[in-house]
């Protein structure tokens, strides 16, 4: 785990970015994220990078009882927020761990969603290839944010912190990374409702 990113986000746990509650303008993000990566109700769903569970919320309800959302996070005080957030929600699991080292079943999951997170891992195309082991065949992978590539990374270029370096890759570089670790990528969208990419495992 990486113990500088932790305490960095340790401080961003009550931050608006991290803590405040999807407004109207988050609606159409998260509508096409849910339509976008096939969720639906009694499936178990990975979401590493869970920061202060607000799309752990989002997912549990869209699971339901039957489902599962497994929620890391290397920060523990977003887990704590977290934790409190989805606390009447028991389908959902949350952990303080990073995915690298997180132990589950392999091919146990059915959707893994990367929200706001993919930038952070140290090894991007080590984590594409631990959520590839973690997913069913025919399991779909997301890497989701809500605001554009470039703004992406020019907030992270400009913060002049340990987070200055995590930077989403450019499309050509992405999609070899997709392709290297087995995932068949079925589309990248760029656009006013955020960056979101959509990666299936295909089955045997």
């Amino acid at each position: 785990m990486n113990r500088a990113k932790a305490e960095f986000f340790d401080a961003q746990a009550q931050a608006p970015w991290a803590a405040e509650e999807y407004g109207e303008l988050e609606r159409p993000k998260i509508a096409r994220l849910v339509r976008e990566a096939e969720l639906a109700s009694g499936q178990a769903v990975l979401e590493p990078g869970c920061g202060t569970g607000r799309l752990s919320r989002v997912l549990a309800e869209v699971v339901g009882g039957r489902g599962l959302v497994e929620a890391l996070d290397i920060s523990a005080a977003m887990v704590a927020a977290c934790r409190s957030r989805v606390a009447a929600y028991p389908q959902v699991s949350v952990r303080h761990a990073c995915l690298e080292e997180f132990s589950a079943p392999l091919a146990g999951f059915d959707r893994i969603i990367c929200h706001q997170v993919f930038p952070h891992f140290d090894d991007q195309a080590a984590a594409l290839a631990r959520m590839a082991a973690m997913l069913k065949p025919g399991g779909v992978l997301l890497v989701a944010h809500f605001i554009s590539a470039e703004e992406i990374n020019d907030t992270h270029r400009k913060a002049g912190t340990v987070v200055q370096h995590d930077l989403l890759p450019g499309d050509e570089e992405m999609a070899a990374m997709i392709a290297d670790t087995g995932f068949r990528l079925e589309s990248l969208q760029d656009d006013e409702l955020g960056y979101l990419l959509k990666a299936r495992l295909p089955t045997p």
